[in-house]
């Protein structure tokens, strides 16, 4: 398994102390809004700044994920035709990626970016590159905490709604001006049928913003991995069909996966048709992970078997990255993985159940080697070399050093 770190600044001597420790990859992230601020316009100083931090890497013989930053996009995108998602209830998320899901304006502004990335930068010394949709850059629609109301949608703009603007190859709504959780459409009651094609597309148009972003890569040359960062466990199947037979009224549905359009066991099946693709679980030793190892028995564990029938048990009580996990091997995709940071920051996703990062660090990376992933990126660079982190809640890089050892070392857990 191949250690890393998210966030990476490049800088020679942390790269210096991050190799010492064992680490051999790490996370470089960009911005579309710092590259491109202006339509038509590059930032230059920032693009040297980028091509310093690559250099220095490639230099240090550090291997690169490179994480282009379309979920930053700059204002004149936004204020492109379609340039945001809408809310059945009328809202716009605050923080939202690249509308790259229904806005075919968007998507050829976020082409000619990746192009020009391409060119500046080059595929040398990338190990990986990541792609998704939403502000994190995962997978899905905008989440709880991006604005808008509560429980929306987001498919309601005049793209996905009557065709307009649409991408070449996505599929206007099925149900035009059908609202989730509304009993009735076009003056006849709904039936499970039209809501299951409806949910079929909602979610099927988010992993689609994502297969086209990756086969524009291999259109530009790249041929290595691609990473897609998911979170959480999304829609569990038993609480799908229920929410199907509820309209999606909101019924089953813990922690807003459905307005996020979150349906795993499909979404990765899609993901399978793309080569070199791996998922990349962001939440080693969440919350739900917290939880699942308490129970009686244990339910955090990845098992060798948990694939087999994965959709036909119940897995409501195991952790989010054992369920993910199987899923992704029935899918046949690769895996990779990274803890969830700070359990204080906003988009963390924390709470008073998470653990610190001394103890994400301790429990992560055995999480992935467990589970059988092929990377293990800790999350962040910045906290390994804060002070703070001797305190005995953080992490240090000797830390990190540690455990790579003890991991690097050990045949089973």
């Amino acid at each position: 398994m191949t250690f890393g770190v998210l966030g990476s600044t490049c800088t020679p001597e942390r790269l210096a102390a991050l190799h010492e420790a064992g680490v051999s990859v790490v996370e470089l992230p960009i911005a579309w809004d710092r590259y491109q601020p202006e339509a038509g316009q590059v930032d230059r100083d920032y693009v040297a700044e980028v091509r310093e931090r690559l250099n220095n890497c490639r230099q240090a013989d550090m291997g690169m994920v490179l994480s282009p930053g379309l979920h930053y996009p700059p204002d004149w995108v936004r204020d492109l035709p379609d340039g945001q998602l809408r809310g059945n209830a009328g809202g716009v998320p605050r923080n939202a990626g690249a509308e790259l899901i229904f806005s075919a304006d968007v998507r050829n502004a976020a082409q000619k970016y990746l192009a020009r990335v391409v060119s500046d930068l080059g595929f040398e010394g990338i190990t990986a590159i990541r792609v998704g949709t939403n502000a994190s850059g995962e997978l899905g629609y905008p989440g709880p905490g991006d604005g808008g109301n509560e429980r929306e949608f987001w498919a309601f703009g005049d793209a996905p709604q009557y065709g307009i603007g649409l991408p070449e190859g996505v599929a206007p709504s099925p149900m035009p001006g059908w609202v989730p959780g509304t009993r009735s459409w076009n003056g006849k009651p709904v039936t499970d049928e039209q809501v299951q094609r409806w949910w079929d597309w909602y979610t099927g148009s988010a992993v689609d913003a994502v297969t086209w972003q990756i086969s524009e890569l291999r259109t530009l040359g790249y041929q290595g991995s691609v990473h897609v960062p998911v979170a959480g466990r999304g829609v569990l199947p038993t609480d799908k069909s229920e929410a199907i037979k509820g309209r999606l009224d909101g019924r089953a549905n813990p922690d807003g996966a459905q307005e996020r359009g979150l349906d795993y066991s499909e979404q990765f099946t899609a993901l399978a048709t793309m080569p070199g693709v791996d998922v990349d679980f962001t939440g080693l030793d969440d919350v739900s992970d917290v939880k699942a190892r308490a129970a009686e028995p244990r339910q955090d564990q990845c098992l060798s078997t948990d694939d087999e029938n994965v959709l036909q048990q119940d897995v409501s009580a195991w952790s989010s990255h054992r369920y993910t996990t199987a899923l992704a091997r029935r899918a046949g995709l690769g895996l990779v993985g990274e803890n969830p940071g700070p359990p204080d920051a906003p988009f963390t996703g924390g709470s008073p159940l998470s653990h610190n990062l001394a103890e994400q660090l301790q429990t992560a990376p055995r999480y992935a080697k467990e589970c059988g992933m092929t990377m293990f990126l800790f999350g962040f660079e910045e906290n390994l070399f804060e002070e703070k982190g001797r305190t005995g809640k953080g992490a240090t890089v000797e830390d990190y050093k540690e455990v790579i050892r003890q991991l690097q070392a050990a045949t089973s857990f």
